[in-house]
């Protein structure tokens, strides 16, 4: 965004203060105060010459790549051009509280009528929306005597979505017909015979997949891809109650959830899956039935994008009962939550074994890489050995869970958040190749 209306001021500087106090030095010897304000006097005029030549027209320019993903440093670009002479501008611009700032601003040298491109990188702590602006600059005088402070009222409304990073990593592979780093190459029964794609050809493919004419014009051998014939319903059920709230590595637990969410709701999509949603604390937050296609990936991720985890119990019980009135045909039901809390456990498992009845049910959780370093360690200290102790029992509970949920044919993934994303997508290509939907 562009705009001439800026609101500018010019201060005297340190330098301009210290000059001033020497030229009052005479005046403290007898007969030297004309002396004084002589220079006082020519000091006045070459600080209103420098004060004139200082004047410059200064136009800014702020670009924003949005949405922004979480924890990720996302670039912001800005452009300047001055007209009236050379400068070198500093730039500071309005960030809200959870945009962490950049290291340090931008210094950018401008000569006379070109555009000069610079920016910085920005670090979102926390989804939603959010407002960048305004933008502001300053420079000094040529003399140094003056510093002009520029305010272009530039502002720029933004969205920080959960991080994308890995979708786009995903979008990239397909394109190029390549596997995406840490998910594993899953066959389909009964593959289709619609035509989806072409990708290299690579150790395993069938024979017959091969397409020679498009093999003969690369100069190796490409295979088709298809998709398959079965469009099968996955459903995302989603906590945000207060077992999400903790925080990984300075990521709230249903930042860890959403990201995997909306990779395995890509996958899933690119496969000709119907794909929808529930996300839910006290109550339901969000709600998006299964839909095929790359639209409603985006659907969900503007349903859910600046939802925030709340401080209550959920209660599954009702949800699922909710769940249960709105959605009917069998499905894979992905539910992603906690397994801490072992009251909340027992309710849970009693409440997912009956969905298993008509559901494939698969259980999702993160795995907190500190609670397992505190089991692993050497007490050397009492607060240590209770530490370890307590830490022990907590596992020991999600193991005794995750047991109970998988005699009830319930799948559960209890990793941590290096796998996270990765372990969801990989256990729902192998259901896919297992056929069990």
């Amino acid at each position: 965004m562009k705009t001439d209306r800026v609101i500018s001021r010019f201060s005297p500087t340190p330098l301009l203060a210290f000059v001033f106090a020497l030229t009052a030095l005479p005046a403290l010897f007898p007969g030297l105060l004309w002396l004084s304000l002589a220079l006082a006097g020519l000091l006045a005029g070459v600080a209103l010459a420098d004060l004139a030549a200082s004047r410059r027209t200064v136009e800014a320019v702020r670009r924003v790549a949005n949405p922004l993903s979480l924890g990720e440093a996302n670039p912001v670009q800005l452009a300047f051009r001055c007209h009236g002479g050379a400068l070198t501008l500093e730039v500071v611009d309005d960030l809200p509280l959870h945009l962490e700032p950049p290291e340090r601003w931008p210094v950018v040298r401008l000569q006379e009528g070109a555009w000069v491109e610079s920016g910085y990188r920005v670090t979102p702590g926390r989804r939603g929306r959010y407002a960048i602006g305004p933008l502001h600059g300053r420079y000094r005088s040529p003399l140094g005597l003056w510093r002009r402070t520029i305010t272009w009222p530039l502002t720029d409304e933004i969205r920080v979505y959960p991080n994308l990073v890995a979708v786009r990593q995903y979008e990239v592979a397909m394109r190029q017909g390549r596997q995406m780093e840490g998910l594993k190459r899953a066959r389909l029964r009964g593959a289709g015979t619609e035509f989806e794609s072409l990708r290299e050809y690579q150790d395993g493919d069938e024979f017959r997949s091969i397409n020679w004419p498009a093999s003969a014009r690369r100069g190796g051998l490409v295979t088709n891809l298809y998709q398959a014939d079965r469009s099968q319903p996955i459903m995302l059920l989603i906590d945000a109650g207060r077992l999400m709230i903790p925080q990984i590595h300075g990521l709230a637990r249903l930042d860890y959830v959403l990201n995997a969410a909306m990779l395995l709701a890509t996958v899933a999509a690119e496969r000709g899956d119907q794909v929808g949603m529930m996300l839910f604390g006290g109550e339901v937050k969000a709600f998006v039935p299964p839909r095929k296609g790359r639209r409603q990936v985006m659907a969900m991720l503007e349903s859910i994008y600046d939802v925030q985890p709340e401080q209550v119990e959920p209660d599954y019980g009702r949800m699922l009962a909710w769940f249960r009135t709105k959605h009917r045909k069998r499905s894979l039901v992905v539910l992603f939550t906690d397994l801490i809390d072992p009251e909340i456990n027992r309710g849970l498992t009693a409440h997912l074994a009956n969905m298993a009845t008509r559901h494939l049910v698969l259980v999702v959780t993160l795995t907190d890489p500190a609670l397992l370093a505190i089991s692993r360690c050497m007490p050397t200290r009492a607060q240590e050995a209770y530490e370890k102790a307590a830490a022990l029992e907590v596992l020991a509970q999600r193991a005794e869970t995750r047991a109970r949920l998988q005699r009830s044919g319930v799948l559960v993934i209890d990793v941590p958040p290096s796998s996270f994303s990765t372990a969801v997508v990989n256990q729902y290509l192998q259901i896919k190749e297992q056929g069990r939907l």
